[in-house]
């Protein structure tokens, strides 16, 4: 923050002095002396949505000179440095050109990019929007992804969730990945890391999903996915696993994807309790590439209670007490079954993942390496407090329970792996956008698991189906 903060105030215009008055300065009765200017009309929506920007990056600029003017550090830090974080998820996030910092998939590594987001239809009536993002990023070590997403609600017909107003959306996007070197351990819990192998996975998808919400923070969505899928695996890959074992090992699979979903978020908060649902149903049929096709059922919750906050600091460091502000409990849960068609197999690089990070950035068990346990079946489970301190930082415990299964039958509570840890997350714009945690336990010895996207929300409410926002790709 104070890198940004530092590179971006010289390139502020200073003000020019003026012939002196007798006039008090407008500080000096508690007014701003930042202002927001009228950008000017263009019909090139890029154009308008960069001015736009660059018009908020000035005015950021302007307030956090003028908060360490008015108050030094010790004032910023009374209010939680909220003209800062105000200039660096202006520069990272919302309408314009964006600098973006993430990862691709677990193993990636680090990768840098550009997001181009933009709202193309705006109207007076904020329920017509028409929201887009373009994003490429890669990384040092040869992983690439880039894609486009477009987020159009339409006025077909309004729901009233406790004064929140949702209306259908249609999302449409294109993603592709070049992963060129992905760990396999082999398949169900019974695996060993010294069968670590290596593989390239290539992946095309084209998803459509229609969103059609219903009352009560529930929606209903119908989708259907375009999926190119390769893989390519090492000579030590081949060596140790076969293709009787390991479905899938050189297939080269086009899917057809179509798929219902039932979503639910509580749209209010009863004695501290919320919480979020989402069943999913999808059934992926090979067109080409083998005898590959299978059906998903996948079912996740979470419920949520908000603790009281209360103070920690006193007397002259008073000013601190807001550290802590809120604080939460959470019990999580997931259940992955995926049952085969006659005569076929899911190939194995579309199988879930359970440890460290899966190639959707969902983190369980996170003791153990990325990838650890893959097998069609999965279910885990989380229990999690939350701690928001100053922002943009917050602090976590967590314990997590899990298990693979080669068959649905073998997902039961017995032999569950397990993991216990703590962490810290970051957010930009009131969304998380980085998570740092340090897990042990399990018998596998410890792990530092990270994940970020600065141009995307994170966790369970990033996959939610019914909200409609300048979210990233990816």
């Amino acid at each position: 923050m104070v890198v940004v903060w530092a590179l971006t105030v010289p390139a502020v215009p200073h003000p020019t002095e003026a012939q002196v008055t007798i006039e008090a300065p407008p500080e000096s009765f508690g007014l701003s002396v930042c202002s927001k200017p009228p950008v000017a009309q263009s019909t090139n929506p890029v154009l308008r949505d960069l001015r736009t920007e660059f018009r908020d990056l000035l005015f950021d600029v302007c307030r956090v000179k003028e908060d360490y003017k008015e108050g030094g550090f010790r004032g910023m830090l009374e209010r939680q440095f909220g003209t800062v974080q105000d200039l660096i998820a202006d520069v990272f996030t919302g309408p314009g050109l964006h600098p973006t910092i993430g990862g691709i998939v677990p193993e990636s590594g680090t990768a840098l990019g550009a997001a181009l987001n933009g709202e193309l239809d705006r109207t007076e009536a904020p329920h017509l929007r028409f929201t887009n993002s373009v994003e490429a990023r890669a990384s040092e070590s040869g992983f690439w992804a880039a894609g486009a997403v477009s987020h159009m609600q339409f006025d077909w017909y309004r729901v009233y969730d406790v004064g929140s107003l949702r209306m259908p959306q249609v999302t449409v996007a294109i993603k592709h990945f070049n992963l060129p070197e992905m760990p396999f351990f082999g398949l169900g819990d019974q695996t060993t890391l010294r069968n670590r192998s290596l593989f390239k996975l290539t992946e095309t998808e084209l998803p459509i999903l229609v969103d059609f919400p219903v009352a009560w923070g529930l929606t209903l969505s119908a989708q259907a996915t375009t999926l190119y899928a390769t893989s390519d695996p090492s000579r030590t890959f081949i060596s140790r696993f076969s293709e009787s074992s390991v479905p899938g090992i050189r297939a080269r699979t086009t899917y057809v994807v179509p798929g219902l979903i039932a979503t639910y978020r509580s749209p209010d908060v009863l004695y501290g309790l919320s919480g979020e649902a989402r069943v999913s149903y999808e059934a992926y049929e090979a067109l080409a590439g083998g005898p590959f096709s299978f059906e998903r059922f996948e079912a996740r919750m979470a419920v949520h209670y908000g603790l009281e906050d209360r103070p920690i600091l006193q007397g002259k460091f008073s000013y601190l007490q807001s550290l802590v502000r809120t604080s939460r409990l959470s019990g999580e849960a997931n259940l992955v079954i995926s049952e085969p068609r006659a005569h076929s197999a899911v190939p194995f690089y579309l199988q879930p993942t359970l440890g460290g990070g899966d190639i959707h950035n969902e983190n369980w068990l996170r003791s153990y390496t990325n990838y650890r346990f893959r097998a069609p079946n999965v279910v885990a489970y989380a229990v999690t407090y939350e701690k928001r301190l100053v922002d943009p930082f917050g602090l976590f415990i967590y314990a997590q329970w899990g298990k693979t299964g080669l068959n649905p039958h073998e997902l039961g509570f017995d032999r569950l792996k397990r993991s216990i840890g703590v962490g810290m997350t970051l957010r930009l714009g009131g969304r998380s956008v980085a998570e740092f945690s340090f897990a042990w336990g399990g018998g596998e010895g410890s792990h530092i698991y990270s994940t970020g996207n600065t141009n995307n929300a994170i966790g369970f409410g990033a996959r939610a189906a019914g909200t409609v926002g300048l979210r990233g790709v990816f």
